[in-house]
C-alpha cells in the first residue's frame, strides 16, 4: 500500500495536487489548531478507494511531529511512504524531513512553477498531472453556475464583435450616443430597447429579436444578422469576444494549451445563494488562474476593486488578475492597479486602441515569462 503524509498549511492547492500526481492509497494529514479545517474542500475530490487519516500536532512542536510520522510508519511498517513537505511550518517541515530520512522515504515539496523537488537530492521534476478549473476553484470552495468554452466560440459572434469594433472606431459619436440612450432610457436593460428609435441627427436604430441594424440617412452604418447581437454591442461582449479569442489563439500555441473559458459565473457553497459574480475570461495554466476582466468603455475605481475582489474570492493567493480595456486607463487607476497587483493590458493612447488587440498574444507570452506559467 501506498501512504503519503502531508503537512497542512494555509495553502490547499499544493496538498491535492500532490495527491493526484503520487496516487497514494492512504494519506496521513497533520493538521494544528489553525489550520483543522483546511483539507475540507478535498475530501470530495478524492476517488472514495483513498483512505484518510487525520493527526492534531502543535506548529512548533518538532518532536511531536516525529512521534507522529514514526508511529504511522510502525503501523504500516512494510508499506511504501512518500512525504509531502509543502505546506505546515518548517519546525514541521525539519522534523517530518528527519524521520523521511530514518526511514528511506522520499520527502517532496511542489513549486507553483509546476515542479516535484525531491528534497534528498534537490532535483527537479516536470508534474506530469495538471489540476482542471473546476478542481482549482473546487478548492477555493466554490461552485460553478455556468461557463463556456472559448474553444467553442462561434465564428458569427467572432464576425459580429470584429463589425462592432469597426463601427466603434469609424462611428464615435453615434456609438457615444447609442450607449448613453442605453444608459438612461433603458437603464442598460436589453429588455427595454425599443423595436425601433430615430435619433436627432438621423441615426436610426432598429432590432428584432436581438438583431439589429444602424443607419443615418439610410446609409446603413451596421447591420448585425444573429439573436444576441444587441448583447454583444450593447453590453459590451463584443470585446469580451475578441479577447477570448485572442487568449484561445495564444493558448493553442502552447504545448500545454491552457485551458480557457468565458463567461464564467460562480455561485456559493450554500444552493440557497445568488449567484455572486461572473468572470469574462479564465485562464488556467498548472496551478494558476488568470481572471482577465474585459472593459470596453471606461474604466472606473469601482472596476478596479471588483476585479480585485473577483481574484481573491475565486482564485487565492496564487491567482493572477488582468484588467483588459480597449480605451486607455487613467494614469491613477493605473497606480491602483500596481498597488492591487492587477496586470493591466490597454493602449497607451487613444488611436492605439484600433490595432492594440493583435499585441495580445506577446502580451500574454510577457506576462507568461514574468510569471513562469
Amino acid at each position: 500500500m501506498k501512504h503519503q503524509i502531508i503537512l497542512l498549511g494555509k495553502e490547499i492547492t499544493s496538498v491535492y495536487h500532490g495527491i493526484k500526481e503520487f496516487g497514494p492509497d492512504h494519506i496521513h494529514l497533520l493538521y494544528t489548531e489553525q489550520t483543522r479545517n483546511v483539507a475540507d474542500p478535498i475530501y470530495p475530490l478524492l476517488p472514495v478507494s483513498i483512505q484518510h487519516t487525520c493527526y492534531q500536532t502543535e506548529p512548533y512542536n518538532g518532536k511531536q511531529v516525529i512521534e507522529v510520522c514514526r508511529e504511522i510508519h510502525r503501523k504500516y511498517k512494510d508499506d511504501f511512504f512518500a512525504y509531502n513537505l509543502s505546506e505546515g511550518t518548517k519546525v514541521m517541515a525539519f522534523a517530518a524531513f528527519t524521520v523521511a530520512q530514518e526511514f528511506n522515504a522520499i520527502a517532496f515539496y511542489l513549486t507553483q512553477l509546476g515542479k516535484v523537488v525531491r528534497l534528498d537530492t534537490f532535483e527537479k521534476f516536470p508534474m506530469y498531472s495538471i489540476l482542471e478549473n473546476e478542481e482549482i476553484l473546487a478548492l477555493n470552495g466554490n461552485i460553478l453556475s455556468e461557463y463556456h468554452d472559448a474553444k467553442n466560440l462561434q465564428e458569427q459572434d467572432i464576425t459580429a464583435s470584429y463589425k462592432i469594433k469597426q463601427f466603434i472606431e469609424t462611428y464615435p459619436q453615434e456609438h457615444a450616443r447609442l450607449q448613453k440612450f442605453y444608459g438612461i432610457f433603458c437603464n442598460r436593460q436589453l429588455n427595454r430597447l425599443p423595436a425601433s428609435k430615430l435619433f436627432a441627427n438621423q441615426l436610426r436604430f432598429k432590432q428584432k429579436e436581438g438583431s439589429m441594424l444602424l443607419t443615418i440617412h439610410e446609409k446603413v452604418l451596421l447591420r448585425l444578422s444573429l439573436p444576441n447581437a444587441c448583447r454583444l454591442y450593447f453590453e459590451g461582449r463584443w470585446w469580451e469576444t475578441l479577447i477570448a479569442n485572442q487568449v484561445r489563439l495564444w493558448s493553442h500555441s502552447k504545448d500545454n494549451t491552457p485551458e480557457v473559458w468565458q463567461s464564467v459565473i460562480f455561485r456559493t457553497d450554500d444552493a440557497r445563494a445568488q449567484t455572486k459574480n461572473e468572470v469574462d475570461v479564465l485562464l488556467n495554466n498548472q496551478l494558476k488562474l488568470i481572471f482577465i476582466e474585459c472593459k470596453s468603455g471606461q474604466v472606473t475605481q469601482n472596476d478596479i476593486y471588483k476585479i480585485d475582489a473577483v481574484r481573491e474570492t475565486y482564485g487565492g493567493d496564487i491567482s493572477q488578475a488582468v484588467l483588459a480595456s480597449y480605451y486607455p486607463v487613467d494614469n491613477y487607476l493605473l497606480e491602483k492597479c500596481v498597488d492591487l497587483q492587477i496586470n493591466v493590458f490597454a493602449p497607451a493612447y487613444f488611436a492605439e486602441r484600433i490595432s492594440y488587440l493583435y499585441e495580445l498574444p506577446e502580451w500574454l507570452d510577457k506576462m507568461a515569462k514574468n510569471l513562469q506559467i
